[in-house]
């Protein structure tokens, strides 16, 4: 199947090249090289050989977005394909020479980009995609905190690895890549006023939580409503959370659906129907805006929230748990008639 999408995105290329000189009507501007001041270009993930040409184009690198494609196309090296990474060129190239370039053994950097709610075991595979080195080598950090400056009461570096998009020069020590994104979550924390490593670990769990569990949007009623049920003179869920999103963290899955057995199991330790308070780790890489809800959460009265449209991200409150029964009929009826967006 790869082979074939290979042929089908060359095919789809020549097609684009072969339409674009019919329309002008005479061979695609090129520059003469060697190219003038040097400049960095970078490569995002998942940009595909259109839009790299049309950035080059726009940082006046090449002359023309076909000259580039062309070049692609004919490129002798038996490759065309571009990793994401910062790459050395010159503004004004021969087409042939940045092709060159970009086509070469890889970027001048490792490109790493973590997603909000990543969990750990995904940063780590994206760390090894960019670095090469295996999973089991990186992972062997995470129960070492204290070497990136946590407490050791902090067992694993879950919530500590914070989202974004990371670049480091080639053969850069897994050790300084986790520091950096252990040190721009502490950074994030300090910036909200969050300065006790404790508080700071408490802040990481109710911000992961409100990854799994809202949108944006309400992540600071969300954190509100946390806060009700970890009151200790909650009497309407008695301490519990009570969320999916724990659960299945637990489990090892981000399914939305799950057994009621599993529901009832004890020895899931983020099973927060059965145990009181937090979980014992975060469940997920937070973002800024929920590290700030977190810190600075809504006050409100709501108990109960959920999210009745799954497309929109709808999201309903209630304060006792006989409305919250109303909106959940909503969310099932909404699954009934969505069934492929409930899995």
């Amino acid at each position: 199947m790869g082979i074939a999408l290979a042929v089908f995105a060359a095919a789809l290329v020549a097609v684009i090249i072969l339409v674009q000189n019919l329309v002008a009507g005479t061979e695609p501007a090129d520059y003469a090289g060697p190219g003038g001041d040097a400049t960095t270009f970078e490569v995002e993930q998942g940009w595909g050989a259109i839009q790299i040409s049309r950035q080059l184009l726009a940082d006046d690198i090449v002359a023309s977005d076909t000259a580039f494609l062309e070049a692609l196309e004919s490129n002798t090296s038996g490759t065309s394909e571009i990793h994401p990474g910062s790459y050395e060129l010159k503004k004004q190239m021969k087409a042939s020479d940045v092709v060159s370039v970009l086509t070469a053994e890889g970027p001048a950097v490792s490109y790493i980009a973590i997603s909000e709610n990543s969990r750990k075991n995904e940063v780590y595979a994206k760390i090894s995609e960019a670095t090469g080195v295996a999973v089991k080598e990186i992972s062997a950090f995470d129960t070492k905190g204290t070497q990136f400056g946590l407490p050791a009461t902090v067992k694993s570096l879950e919530g500590y690895l914070h989202p974004g998009e990371y670049r480091f020069p080639l053969d850069t020590p897994i050790k300084d890549i986790i520091q950096e994104m252990v040190t721009k979550t502490l950074d994030e924390l300090k910036r909200v006023g969050i300065t006790d490593p404790a508080e700071q670990y408490r802040i990481l769990k109710v911000a992961s939580i409100l990854q799994g569990e809202a949108t944006a949007k309400d992540y600071p009623v969300v954190a509100g409503a946390i806060e009700n049920r970890l009151d200790p003179n909650n009497t309407e869920t008695n301490g519990l959370l009570q969320l999916d999103s724990t659960v299945t963290y637990g489990l090892g899955t981000r399914s939305l659906q799950f057994t009621e057995e599993q529901k009832q199991d004890a020895s899931n330790q983020y099973n927060t129907y059965i145990h009181k308070g937090l979980p014992p780790t975060p469940i997920g890489s937070p973002g800024n805006s929920a590290i700030d809800a977190a810190a600075d959460p809504e006050e409100n009265d709501y108990y109960y929230w959920v999210t009745v449209n799954i497309e929109t991200g709808e999201t309903k409150f209630s304060k006792t748990y006989a409305e919250h029964q109303g909106y959940q009929q909503e969310f099932r009826d909404y699954c009934a008639a969505n069934a492929d967006k409930c899995k």
